[in-house]
């Protein structure tokens, strides 16, 4: 009977020494967010101002098609899906050593397989195909400016490409605050190159180049700091384990459905559509928007990032009561973040924004804010739900639902922008997430963890 009672003691004492170190990663996380997000934030806030006064509207449109270009390849990041994380997670529960090196090897040499054969491809893309045939007419003239900075993100972004598995890792141990550090390093490298660039280099590439190359540096240092600090993460060919190919790909092919494909087709398709109707003017316009929804997400990143590898570890070990909570605060959270921010740009951004971007925007009212608005609450939402079917291991029944929402997009954005410009787009992209996958996937997330 003692040793019963001892046992259960034993037990709930870990149970609650367990919990109590995923609320300190979260709390850590978040803390040390405000300072990355925040300067992010920041980052934006003053580049995207100088940018379009140095550059003019027109270049600025360039910028962002290139930014476009580049993300379309993250639909390659298929090995660094939730997979490497809740594989991670559960090795570590269970003090199994070869497992995290067999995880970390083979997915390693899969990113970096993958990054080759899909740099190669894009290059031969780059080198076959006229850029006005890729963007539109309205491009025409403009490719001294558009190819250098394609090249050079191309570089940058294989780069990162590889390198962001280092996220995935810490992630993984529960280390999201280190991922936030090194993101403010960068933030600070980024600010300086932007403003050197600003005053002696007032180019699109450059501008590229600033942005992106600061990205590598802090996440390259992240990465040699993580081998420092978990060396079974050393990538050894001899741990490579074809049958987690399989396993890896799989679940980052859902994952990258799940989440990428949105943000291929609402931001990179989106603005190509925008470009080919309207030309730079008017991408430039649009990806403003998209700025400022990557800008005001990432208040509900702070949260969400932390959140997801903590519930997939209490989830592991049990202890469902916790994940029920963290889940709980975290769609708190969000939601009311998004309506107060929705609000008050739809009250006060008429007269913030021109001040912002220049007099060039000054045709921003509120009916095209009130869309927008509709459009952040959507995306935010969806943000919820996607973290939260992450985190409880339900990333596989997301690709059906988010196919048909994501063709859904497109295809009804396509005739929103025809027939109504830019703000009939928004309200459309809108309207679809919030009768898809805004209304479908709370229950599985509900489901899940009442289980």
């Amino acid at each position: 009977m003692l040793s019963t009672v001892s046992t259960e003691d034993m037990s709930e004492s870990q149970s609650a020494e367990t919990a109590s170190r995923r609320n300190r990663s979260i709390r850590l996380a978040v803390a040390t967010s405000f300072i990355s997000k925040g300067g992010t934030i920041l980052l934006q806030l003053i580049s995207i101002p100088i940018a379009i006064r140095v550059l003019g509207r027109a270049e600025f449109g360039l910028y962002t098609t290139v930014n476009s270009a580049l993300a379309t390849m993250s639909l390659l990041e298929v090995g660094v899906g939730p997979a490497l994380t809740h594989g991670l997670s559960r090795a570590r529960v269970d003090g199994d050593e070869v497992k995290q090196r067999e995880l970390g090897s083979t997915a390693f040499f899969l990113m970096a397989g993958i990054a080759l054969l899909g740099g190669l491809a894009f290059a031969t893309v780059l080198l076959t195909v006229p850029l006005p045939h890729l963007f539109g007419q309205s491009y025409a003239g403009r490719e001294s400016a558009l190819r250098p900075a394609l090249w050079a993100g191309l570089g940058m972004f294989l780069m990162l490409f590889v390198m962001n598995l280092t996220l995935r890792i810490r992630e993984g141990h529960l280390e999201v605050a280190s991922n936030n550090l090194w993101g403010a390093v960068g933030n600070v490298i980024g600010a300086l190159l932007v403003g050197f660039g600003v005053r002696w280099i007032p180019e699109v590439w450059f501008l590229v180049v600033a942005i992106y190359g600061a990205r590598v540096f802090a996440v390259g240092f992240n990465s040699l700091t993580l081998l420092r600090d978990h060396p079974l993460m050393i990538p050894a060919l001899k741990f490579f384990r074809p049958d987690m190919v399989r396993h890896l790909i799989s679940d980052g092919m859902a994952f990258s459905t799940c989440c990428l494909v949105t943000g291929i087709v609402e931001t990179s398709f989106c603005i190509w559509l925008v470009g080919r109707a309207n030309g730079p003017a008017a991408v430039a316009l649009f990806g403003v928007f998209m700025s400022l929804t990557v800008m005001q997400l990432g208040f509900v990143v702070m949260l969400s990032t932390p959140t997801w590898p903590a519930v997939a570890e209490a989830l592991a070990r049990g202890d469902r009561p916790w994940a029920r909570k963290a889940a709980r605060r975290l769609y708190l959270f969000g939601t009311g973040f998004a309506l107060c921010s929705a609000l008050g740009l739809l009250v006060l951004g008429p007269y913030l924004l021109p001040f912002w971007l220049g007099k060039e925007f000054t045709n921003i009212d509120r009916p095209l804010l009130a869309c927008y608005g509709l459009y952040f609450i959507a995306h935010v939402w969806r943000h919820l739900n996607h973290t939260m079917m992450i985190g409880t291991g339900q990333v596989g029944k997301l690709v059906r639902i988010q196919l048909i929402e994501s063709t859904m997009v497109a295809g009804i954005g396509w005739t929103a922008l025809h027939f109504g410009g830019i703000q009939a787009l928004l309200a459309a992209m809108g309207v679809v997430i919030l009768t898809l996958t805004g209304s479908v996937l709370p229950r599985w997330v509900s489901r899940a963890l009442r289980a």
